[in-house]
């Protein structure tokens, strides 16, 4: 009988015990600081990358409702990263008003302007009255001008930085290896291959295999999100049921590889200009159909991003799931 859940092997962890052991990894402190952001775009789809790592994205004209946390990629307090890449808005005035022309670069009026916010204590107060704004940034536009400094361009990226203070510490996909310094073919093979591995697991519902590659790296999550267990429970009563459901994987085509965090992190993804379908676009590469409660079709994208631990050869095995 194993006493203390938390120091499990990895290879005795199964889907009866990963909440617990999870859970007994998430500290309780003082403070629960949270940080957020709230981005508002004008005239652009965008994605926004924080220390490297793909945080959120937003291909359509909505505007971001509720503020969207960071704490998942804030590994350790210090300065961190904040990017954000700004993409033209396509066919989507066509698509939702019926007018326009397709639109292929970025506008005159094109603009992204967000807030960093912290919360001192997130258990206690999260409301727009804990709010506390850290900083503040809008794009630059040109000098004299109004224009934004990317007008005409394809795709606009630029970086801010921050500092936040936070009671843990995560490892992540700091131990990682510059993946850009192997050869690309190969490192795209054996991204696809571990894929198509991860893929034939969730096909044959093999969900204590998938707990062990898998799912135990939501601990990073999990301490950074203060999760309490019945929290983990939820979120893996759900994790479980898309484990087990009737599936029918899909084949991996049309895709790019996408490096991340200072070419630490990998992931295949179609393209957001250009994706083989509309649907995809931006979407992981490793995809599965079923059957949903109304009985339609519906698709489930498997959003999976690597990094290789130093040390370790390029194979399928050795890259682990962040």
């Amino acid at each position: 009988m194993v006493n203390d859940i938390s120091n499990l092997n990895i290879q005795a962890i199964n889907a009866t015990n990963v909440v617990d052991y999870i859970a007994a990894q998430v500290k309780t402190y003082d403070k629960y600081p949270m940080y957020a952001i709230r981005p508002l775009q004008n005239n652009c789809i965008f994605t926004i990358l924080v220390n490297g790592e793909l945080l959120y994205k937003e291909f359509t004209l909505e505007k971001a409702g509720t503020p969207i946390m960071l704490n998942s990629l804030i590994l350790k307090t210090g300065k961190q990263t904040l990017t954000y890449r700004l993409y033209p808005i396509g066919d989507l005035m066509v698509q939702e008003y019926g007018k326009g022309d397709t639109v292929k670069t970025l506008k005159k009026n094109t603009s992204m302007s967000l807030k960093i916010i912290r919360y001192d204590d997130f258990k206690t107060g999260r409301g727009l009255s804990d709010e506390i704004v850290i900083a503040e940034h809008t794009s630059p536009t040109k000098e004299g001008t109004r224009e934004f400094i990317g007008a005409g361009l394809p795709y606009y990226e630029h970086t801010i930085t921050f500092n936040a203070e936070v009671p843990y510490e995560n490892e992540g996909w700091t131990n990682g290896q510059d993946l850009s310094k192997f050869d690309e073919e190969e490192l795209e093979a054996v991204v696809k291959k571990r894929n198509l591995q991860i893929g034939e697991l969730y096909k044959n519902k093999e969900l204590d295999s998938l707990v062990r590659i898998e799912h135990v790296n939501g601990l990073i999550y999990a301490k950074a999100n203060y999760r309490t267990k019945d929290e983990l429970q939820g979120i893996f009563d759900q994790y479980k049921e898309n484990v087990l459901k009737d599936k029918e994987l899909q084949p991996m085509e049309g895709y790019q590889m996408e490096l991340y965090g200072q070419n630490r992190i990998v992931t295949l993804r179609y393209s957001i200009t250009n994706p083989p379908d509309p649907r995809m676009q931006g979407m992981p590469a490793l995809f599965y159909l079923y059957e949903d409660v109304d009985g339609d079709t519906s698709a489930q994208f498997l959003s999976l991003t690597f990094y290789l631990p130093k040390g370790k050869a390029l194979t399928p095995e050795n890259l682990q799931i962040l």
